[in-house]
């Protein structure tokens, strides 16, 4: 178990941190001018914010960063830490989740402030992918995103170098949720639905039906448009009759289509699977009392429970915070993200001239990529060069209404795997 001084070392000073790492070249002269920050006496690092305000997983996520940053001196108690004696000041800029475009939009706000080291994000994947990614790695600014689940993002030739995941990818994901299904009796046939233009729910529908296809079930595509009309969807999933749904989208899509389906007395007793991102009360407003079948992906909140460091001192610092208990399990990536990112920029710092000091951003990268067998608040952690940190991960199916969303100490587990991502990749 996990203690408050155990978690302090390993985030700063255990030799599985960046700061232990071998030693990286911070005191070098950088090649190019966007390789160097330099800070001049009592001058402040920044680190940047881009997560949803709307959706629960941004919401933790951004709670996890805040009390990390609290956390940086060993206690939970308000105070934000320091870096090698420089003041951490937080930019945040909302991740909308609509797109790369806006993602990358996003970005530029915060890479206004010149001498931004590192931002935590993005929410969603689509923000990312072609997006916000590309825009700080042209800068040389590291991104760890917490819930960025799109394979592609981490994919050989598709990474931006300067971007690393502390989410499990979805091939991962997408095995638990293929193992689920073919475990189910009569679950022959399968519709999936995915959002036109989403990395994020075409690539997941896409893997799932492939493994689905293999495992001898019929999967059919289908395709929606966040906030459209989902009458149209209803028609075609009335005719095809699935034995099964899966729904990988995020809200208010996701809800607006899993409502029309409960609401209609031609699809209401097909089962219906839904995301991370659906996993809201919002989505079971709308369908009301027919929560048979409904069931929601979302990472196995028993391995977080089972952590004496998360209940004793996280868990009450993060109610204490916002008066709420966390209900996604994603603010434990978050707090990860952010101790590391610390870390690796604490291993780059080297002197200036008169008594400045200089963080070299190529150095601070390479840190991240010597993590290995880190003892985080999500689990071990360990960065391979294609820029995944999350090395396996126990995804569990939920029943409605019993979602953790809802109401984390009633959630009702009925299906759990760990899945490991050698062990996909190596089955494609």
């Amino acid at each position: 178990m996990l203690t408050a001084v155990s978690i302090v070392s390993a985030a700063a000073c255990s030799s599985s941190s960046p700061k232990a790492a071998e030693e990286t070249s911070s005191n070098a002269s950088c090649k190019k001018k966007a390789d160097c920050v330099s800070l001049g006496i009592g001058e402040p690092i920044f680190i940047g914010i881009q997560l949803s305000e709307d959706l629960a997983i941004g919401k933790d996520s951004l709670v996890g960063v805040e009390l990390a940053i609290d956390y940086l001196d060993g206690h939970f108690d308000g105070e934000p830490g320091t870096i090698d004696g420089h003041k951490v000041i937080l930019l945040s800029t909302p991740d909308t989740c609509s797109g790369s475009t806006d993602g990358a939009n996003a970005a530029r706000r915060l890479l206004a402030e010149k001498r931004i080291i590192g931002v935590i994000g993005t929410t969603c994947s689509g923000s990312a992918l072609h997006g916000a990614a590309d825009k700080y790695s042209d800068s040389h600014v590291l991104l760890l995103s917490p819930s960025n689940t799109a394979p592609a993002l981490t994919g050989e030739g598709t990474r931006p170098p300067y971007y690393f995941r502390f989410a499990n990818n979805d091939l991962i994901s997408r095995a638990v949720t293929a193992s689920f299904i073919s475990d189910r009796t009569g679950w022959r046939s399968v519709a999936t639905i995915a959002d036109v233009g989403d990395p994020y729910s075409n690539e997941l529908a896409d893997s799932l039906g492939n493994q689905l296809r293999v495992n001898g079930v019929v999967t059919t595509k289908l395709a929606s448009t966040s906030g459209g009309d989902a009458a149209e969807l209803v028609e075609q999933l009335a005719l095809l009759a699935p034995k099964a749904i899966f729904i990988p989208t995020i809200n208010p899509g996701c809800a607006n289509i899993t409502a029309a389906l409960r609401n209609d007395a031609r699809t209401r007793t097909i089962p219906i699977i839904v995301g991370d991102g659906c996993q809201e009360e919002s989505t079971l407003i709308g369908i009301g009392a027919n929560t048979n079948d409904l069931f929601a992906t979302g990472l196995d909140l028993s391995v977080l429970a089972a952590n004496d460091f998360y209940r004793t001192y996280f868990q009450p610092a993060f109610v204490r915070k916002t008066g709420v208990a966390p209900t996604t399990g994603y603010e434990a990536n978050a707090f990860d993200a952010a101790n590391l990112l610390v870390a690796s920029i604490s291993s780059a710092i080297g002197a200036g001239e008169r008594g400045s000091s200089v963080i070299n951003r190529v150095a601070a990268r390479d840190a991240l990529l010597k993590v290995t067998n880190y003892s985080g608040l999500s689990g071990k952690i360990t960065c391979i060069p294609s820029g995944d940190c999350i090395p396996s991960a126990r995804i569990g199916m939920y029943q409605a209404p019993f979602w953790p969303a809802i109401n984390p100490t009633t959630a009702q587990l009925v299906y759990s795997k760990e899945v490991t991502l050698l062990s996909v990749r190596a089955g494609g």
